[in-house]
């Protein structure tokens, strides 16, 4: 046989070899969380019901919004595109909307493995992607439905793959196409933008003819940019863009600190810390603080005795600004927002255990330990957010939070009504969600993020049809109930018939026969009232 054709042999068994390594990674993705899709604990939070009934729409036929409900960015065309085909296969539910997402997600694990095979090879680059798979950053995140995280980290993913091709970018075509992804993912989700921005730059920098790349880039980048923020209306913004500035700089830097350990737990809603679901989980948090010590103390280590190495700077540089740009820019302290840590670090952690392997710095033997110890508690942890839950702990035997709001459900149906009060910003929209739109939520605030919705609750009021407040008992469990009666607004002591409150199982209640007087005492608000 010819050396050529010995080549394509080795070519086409590598090539085999890589695509059986993808497979793995997806079992083991999907695998990983299906103690938390069985689990009783399931549940959608208010946002991911938001998109859970974008994606409904979208597979009715009755719209096609590019963005989440109320808001002019996190743009959601994907996630809804892929959660309507999952709804039409699987009907609609919270399962097939968790496992929408996750597919979104694991197309940017998919890009994450190719891009870091490309510098460390593919039995490397599993056993590293692997342990990005089973860590708790992304535990419950890479199947929330918050709008655009998924699709800014895939986004991002496949730009890394494409620059880390050994001749990065040659044609204008490619350099289109980066600048689209670019765009994608300032519209899906910006704090991914200082985490790829490096690698543009760089690949820019070392060309010989950069001119042209250089405005191909920057004319796709900003054209649909500009085109959208011109064309897209704002009349139905309740929320706007997220604030930037941060004038608390030297302040903000201990919370900064607790915002990492929060991210890496996994173990949050938004700023609100929860208890890790198990003492694996928060050893894998104070694993990943260490690999962040290790990327810090290896760029140190470079710098001091000249051994650059490039993807190793690049990725640090991605980390670094990531940091710098969540510290500077935003005021808000919020877990998920480091989300874009997640996966430059551990590529950064992937090429310098790699280096440190081929310069014998470390055996074999040790960084072979170090990947299988890894993922194997890693597996343990996932396996421990089965428990996870962001409303109360759920004991094993306890009724299923779907089965509650089921039951709250079938009472309202015996009682007639279908359009309800909630006293919770979170609870309105998983009320519509998993009623199927057969019951229709309003907040407190007059103006929400899909206002038809509020003035059909408001047109049942007015025509004097039978209306219900729903909220959380005080003695749920949930955030704030058990300090003060934020949750039932104190409704017993304002109705002349306080044994007429339905509960559900200690967490949820229900009044039937609510009017205007008593819902502005419970400080909702009307339209002609603001």
């Amino acid at each position: 046989m010819s050396a050529s054709a010995d080549s394509r042999v080795w070519f086409l068994l590598e090539r085999r070899q890589r695509w059986a390594y993808v497979v793995g990674l997806i079992a083991i993705a999907v695998v990983a969380r299906l103690p938390q899709l069985l689990s009783p604990n399931l549940l959608l939070t208010g946002d991911e019901a938001v998109l859970g009934l974008m994606a409904k729409h979208v597979a009715q036929g009755k719209e096609l919004p590019m963005f989440f409900y109320g808001q002019h960015y996190g743009f959601t065309l994907i996630e809804e595109l892929v959660g309507a085909l999952s709804f039409t296969l699987f009907g609609v539910g919270a399962i097939p909307l968790k496992l929408a997402i996750l597919a979104v997600w694991i197309v940017g694990i998919v890009f994450v493995f190719l891009a870091l095979a490309r510098l460390i090879g593919d039995a490397r680059s599993l056993w590293i992607t692997s342990f990005l798979v089973l860590s708790p950053v992304w535990a419950v995140p890479s199947m929330n439905a918050w709008g655009g995280y998924q699709t800014a980290f895939t986004a991002s993913a496949i730009l890394w793959w494409m620059l880390a091709q050994e001749r990065s970018l040659d044609t204008t075509a490619q350099w289109v196409l980066a600048g689209l992804l670019t765009s994608l993912i300032y519209f899906a989700q910006r704090l991914w933008l200082p985490g790829v921005l490096p690698f543009v730059a760089a690949a820019l920098v070392t060309r010989r003819r950069w001119l042209m790349p250089l405005l191909a880039y920057l004319v796709m980048t900003a054209a649909p940019i500009l085109l959208l923020e011109l064309t897209v209306s704002r009349a139905n913004d309740v929320w706007g863009t997220p604030s930037l500035g941060n004038s608390y700089f030297l302040g903000a830097l201990p919370y900064v600190g607790q915002q990492i350990y929060l991210n890496f737990t996994g173990a949050y809603y938004l700023s609100q810390p929860l208890d890790p679901p198990g003492p694996v989980t928060r050893i894998m948090a104070d694993l990943w603080c260490g690999l962040l010590v290790f990327a810090v103390s290896m760029q140190v280590y470079r710098l001091a005795t000249k051994r650059y190495l490039r993807w190793s700077h690049l990725f640090f540089a991605s980390v670094v600004l990531t940091l710098g740009g969540e510290w500077l820019l935003l005021f808000g302290r919020s877990a998920h927002y480091l989300l874009p840590l997640s996966a430059p670090l551990i590529l950064l952690v992937g090429i310098e255990l790699a280096d440190l392997m081929d310069r014998r710095v470390l055996p074999k033997s040790v960084v072979l330990g170090f990947a299988v110890a890894s993922v194997m508690l890693g597996s343990v942890s996932m396996y421990e957010f089965r428990a996870f839950n962001f409303l109360w702990p759920n004991p094993p035997a306890s009724m299923s939070e779907a089965k509650r709001l089921q039951r709250v459900f079938a009472y309202l149906k015996t009682q007639d009504v279908h359009h309800v009060f909630s006293m919770n910003g979170l609870l309105d929209t998983q009320l519509i969600f998993y009623s199927d739109e057969q019951v229709i939520a309003r907040w407190t605030d007059p103006v929400e993020r899909y206002q038809a919705y509020v003035r059909e609750v408001d047109r049942a009021l007015a025509q004097g049809e039978r209306v219900a407040v729903v909220g959380y008992t005080d003695t749920s469990g949930a955030p704030g109930c058990v300090d003060v009666p934020i949750c039932t607004g104190d409704i017993s002591h304002r109705v002349a018939n306080p044994e007429a409150i339905y509960t559900v199982d200690g967490k949820y209640f229900v009044y039937v026969g609510a009017d205007r007087k008593l819902l502005e005492q419970l400080r909702f608000r009307f339209w002609e009232t603001n």
